[in-house]
């Protein structure tokens, strides 16, 4: 049988699976724009989120950021789903295809849909609120201007940063990311709230540059080692030194600079792009008619819409 044949039967089998749907007897803990949450549905998006980690495990704010989150995707898909927006099968076989992770995973109905359901709110973010966002070549110098500290060739180093809200969380990541199963990068992308998590939340420190709460957990790392988890204001941190850079030459000097301020442009456009989503999901939010069923969670909520 040929590649393309099996494929039209894999996206033939995404469509089955697709099409056949458990039915939740769950009680309902929510309502989104008059669309309900179930307590099943909960359980298993937080089984999506921290793995095996026992109900005991998990404090009350976890457990209400985590239904926050939930319910932010909720609001996200629907407002994709308005603007008639949509992922076909192909669109999820390619993403398997080009993920070396996913491709060998076998997806069950919950699992196709929750890829769906990521790659619709990528979609969105994409197509309908960064499409316009522009960042001028006199933003970036100025930008590059306001940075030029770290236009320097003191020793550095290179590493990605994983940051959440809770420790528990971050202690669970930690777990996950010593065990190896799963990229540091990737979980980057999957649980940071850091800037750059995106692209794997890879950034070039010079020594002294960073609080040194957070610079004295990265010090006696080696290559490839992940640090202990560290609280600073802004949450909690974990850190997996990537490389250790020295002072350059005078010959490579030039081309080491040119390249952080290409580094320093993509941040700001990061952070552009980032500010963006961060205001149309707010607004989102702020306009989303979302109601709490207190008595069927099981725990005390103390998230955004506790009050409603």
């Amino acid at each position: 049988m040929t590649r393309r044949s099996l494929l039209i039967l894999f996206i033939f089998a995404l469509v089955f699976v697709g099409c056949r749907k458990k039915t939740d007897h769950t009680p309902v803990i929510a309502s989104v724009n008059g669309s309900e949450v179930q307590l099943g549905e909960f359980n298993r998006f937080i089984a999506s989120r921290l793995g095996d980690l026992s109900n005991d495990e998990m404090s009350e704010a976890l457990r209400s950021q985590l239904l926050d989150e939930l319910i932010t995707r909720r609001v996200i898909i629907e407002a994709a789903e308005n603007a008639k927006l949509e992922i076909s099968d192909s669109e999820i076989v390619q993403t398997m295809q080009d993920d070396p992770q996913k491709k060998s995973a076998t997806l069950d109905d919950e699992s196709r849909q929750g890829l769906a359901n990521d790659l619709l709110i990528e979609k969105y973010y994409k197509q309908k609120i960064l499409k316009d966002v522009r960042v001028t070549p006199e933003e970036i110098e100025a930008y590059i201007e306001k940075n030029k500290d770290r236009l320097t060739d003191k020793p550095g180093f290179y590493v990605r940063e994983i940051r959440v809200q809770t420790r528990e969380e971050a202690e669970r990541i930690r777990s996950e990311a010593i065990a190896g199963k799963t990229d540091f990068a990737d979980l980057v992308r999957q649980y940071s709230q850091g800037a750059r998590a995106e692209q794997g939340g890879l950034t070039h420190y010079d020594e002294g540059q960073m609080p040194a709460v957070l610079e004295s957990a990265i010090r006696p790392l080696r290559p490839g080692d992940i640090s202990a988890v560290v609280q600073s204001n802004y949450g909690f941190h974990i850190f997996k030194l990537e490389q250790r850079t020295q002072v350059y030459a005078p010959e490579t000097r030039r081309s080491v600079l040119d390249k952080r301020r290409e580094m320093l442009g993509e941040e700001l456009i990061s952070r552009r792009n980032q500010e963006a989503v961060d205001v149309a999901v707010d607004k989102l939010m702020t306009a989303a008619k979302v109601k709490i069923n207190n008595a069927a969670l099981g725990f005390t909520y103390s998230g955004r819409f506790r009050q409603n």
